[in-house]
């Protein structure tokens, strides 16, 4: 059906409701169709005037339309159609120039994991916002066609088709030619893009920003005093404190400073867990340092003991201390009955009596909390089961350079309890020395320089 009858008879209030929905799709299908809406309205109840400014400012309410229809028509049947037509022609209008347009893609992602408020699933349409990636690789492809290939960690800011900004970590920029002038800002310059593939690393060191050519050419800019510079096939740029330095080549690559002398302390063997029921064979294994917590005296209570040798370090040559746990699954439990974060503590056991592991420990033959100081405390989210943890500071290097008899035990529990019942939640577990996948417990005593 031609458009116009429909206008009239939605104007005349004798459409009918299919016909509203039709002339809705083709007026949503057609710009030119809706200004001959407002238009044919605004003839209709004696409002062009108002058509003419609602079709200029979409922001004129509903109700002034209303009110100079009713001063300058004698038909309020058809003055009432028109003004909603307008009106709601102004919102749509409104809404079309409010809603956020998609300015890129996601289009590949390589283990990825994200913290960002934008959709961060492969294929994902994103608007304008900051996307940061915290681990993997992925890809995000403009409107425009440039594509920014990130490298975690990296935090990126998508500013329009044709812009954005790396915050931090590194990228490479790949521009084909519909592209050309595509801009990567970052927070002391930008470069801009003249038909090319290129790179940008924003290092953690205040105010560096790297720019590297791999094919092509780009223009590195630096606002603060106005310097600017063309760069070619694997030439770079660096910005740094305020100045725009040059590289015929690569980026000379950065010099390690020379590492502190470390001592690294294990166990060797003299680790153990313990279990207050006492049934070893049953709810131990030697592979893991086990820990447990159960509001009362629950017999699955588990406890974790270790030993070091220390008798050849020089501890008045140390400047700090750090002892090292790596997480293990243990397949006991249930992670979703613990508190969301857990809270672990390290004893170091001061009565020497108690602190030489001999043979199988049993649970009050053991050391306890109260035979020894609190050195420390870490945390771990109920939702990670590997990793590294570990305490370290001046309480554990005092109690190191205490000891008198060459040996030190250390006594690690758990003090958060369970959650939705007891007795069901995750056993924490730690690598043993005998583990066959993770490292065992470890002193690392850094040196003084």
């Amino acid at each position: 059906m031609d458009p116009n009858p429909l206008i009239y008879r939605y104007l005349s209030g004798e459409a009918t409701p299919a016909e509203i929905r039709e002339l809705d799709q083709l007026l949503a299908a057609d710009p030119a169709l809706r200004r001959t809406l407002i238009f044919e309205a605004g003839l209709d109840a004696g409002l062009r005037g108002i058509a003419l400014e609602t079709l200029a400012d979409p922001s004129v309410s509903q109700d002034r339309i209303i009110r100079h229809s009713f001063r300058h028509s004698f038909r309020p049947a058809a003055t009432a159609a028109a003004a909603a037509a307008i009106a709601l022609l102004a919102s749509l209008t409104w809404m079309h120039l409010t809603t956020p347009k998609v300015i890129a893609r996601i289009i590949s992602v390589e283990n990825a994991s994200w913290e960002s408020a934008l959709p961060t699933i492969e294929g994902s349409e994103l608007t304008a916002g900051q996307l940061t990636l915290t681990s993997g690789i992925a890809t995000i492809r403009f409107s425009s066609g440039a594509e920014v290939t990130l490298e975690a960690p990296s935090s990126l800011i998508l500013e329009s088709p044709m812009r954005g900004k790396l915050i931090s970590g590194f990228a490479v920029v790949d521009v084909p030619e519909p592209a050309i002038g595509f801009i990567i800002d970052t927070p002391n310059g930008y470069a801009v893009d003249h038909g090319t593939k290129f790179s940008v690393n924003v290092s953690g060191e205040p105010g560096e920003s790297n720019f590297e050519v791999i094919k092509g050419e780009i223009s590195v800019h630096l606002p603060a005093t106005g310097q600017q510079v063309r760069l070619k096939d694997e030439q770079a740029a660096s910005i740094s404190k305020q100045q725009l330095t040059t590289f015929s080549e690569q980026i000379p690559e950065k010099q390690l400073k020379p590492a502190p002398a470390v001592i690294r302390i294990n166990t060797h063997g003299r680790t153990d867990s313990v279990v207050r029921s006492n049934a070893r064979d049953t709810q131990l294994h030697p592979d893991f340092l086990m820990v447990r917590h159960i509001d009362g005296t629950r017999p699955q209570e588990r406890r974790a003991l270790m030993s070091f040798n220390i008798s050849k370090a020089d501890l008045s040559s140390v400047a700090k201390a750090k002892l090292w746990l790596n997480q293990v699954p243990s397949g006991i439990g249930f992670a979703t009955r613990l508190p969301v974060i857990n809270r672990f503590a390290i004893y170091g056991i001061t009565d020497e009596s108690k602190e030489t592991l001999k043979g199988p420990a049993y649970w009050k033959k053991s050391p306890q909390p109260e035979d020894g100081i609190l050195l420390g405390t870490f945390e771990i989210p109920r939702s990670i089961q590997t990793g590294q943890f570990g305490i370290e500071g001046q309480p554990l290097l005092d109690f190191l350079k205490s000891d008198t008899n060459g040996t030190v035990t250390l006594l690690l529990v758990r003090e958060t309890g369970e959650i939705h019942g007891k007795g069901a939640g995750l056993v924490h577990a730690f690598a043993s020395d005998s583990h066959p996948a993770a490292p065992g417990p470890f002193l690392k005593l850094v040196m003084k320089e």
